[in-house]
């Protein structure tokens, strides 16, 4: 799997080492990253380490996004998956940072746009999210960060909506299609 296909996007340091964590009776879905890991992002240089030791099982990536695009140690993804679980257990940034990285780490790994927009869609619109690490970030809309720290409450069926129309409006609309236009469209009504 290539780790640099969108240098533009920015760049991993190595394949990650993982091992899978038995886990009798249980999901069996843990991994432990075995060897430091990063991806540094292109436009800012910022790093997201996932340390060794560190151990993550792909649920910062909402399970209705599975039936979509496969589980998080799947795909073309599972290097985003790695350092964003580990950003989002460690909330030292801002959600919508750590989302927003994971975007463009699904690039550098290989993701196509189309599919990394959705994928990004989903976890900045389901995934986890917390008050920001530092002062309240304000929306245009005047609410605050912290309002929204237990992430909207949507049915995993409304969520499956959102993401089927969101799915449609980037297939239509191919790469002209900006994630805020297909964020629009797939939250109006039917």
């Amino acid at each position: 799997m290539p780790f640099t296909d969108d240098s533009a996007a920015g760049s991993f340091s190595a394949p990650p080492k993982i091992e899978l964590i038995d886990t009798p009776g249980g999901s069996n879905r843990l991994v432990r990253v075995i060897e430091d890991f990063t991806f540094t992002e292109a436009d800012n240089a910022a790093v997201w380490a996932a340390p060794s030791g560190s151990i993550v099982n792909g649920a910062s990536i909402p399970r209705v996004l599975w039936s979509f695009v496969g589980s998080p140690f799947t795909g073309d993804y599972v290097y985003a998956s790695i350092v964003h679980d580990v950003a989002c257990d460690a909330r030292t940034r801002p959600w919508r940072d750590v989302h927003y990285m994971f975007y463009q780490a699904c690039l550098a790994g290989g993701t196509t746009r189309l599919r990394a927009k959705l994928m990004y869609l989903a976890v900045r619109n389901f995934g986890p999210r917390w008050p920001n690490p530092g002062p309240a970030e304000h929306f245009s809309f005047g609410m605050r960060a912290a309002a929204l720290a237990a992430g909207p409450a949507i049915s995993p069926e409304g969520q499956a909506r959102y993401l089927r129309r969101a799915q449609a409006y980037l297939a239509a609309h191919g790469g002209q299609a900006s994630i805020e236009a297909t964020d629009v469209y797939a939250s109006r009504p039917e």
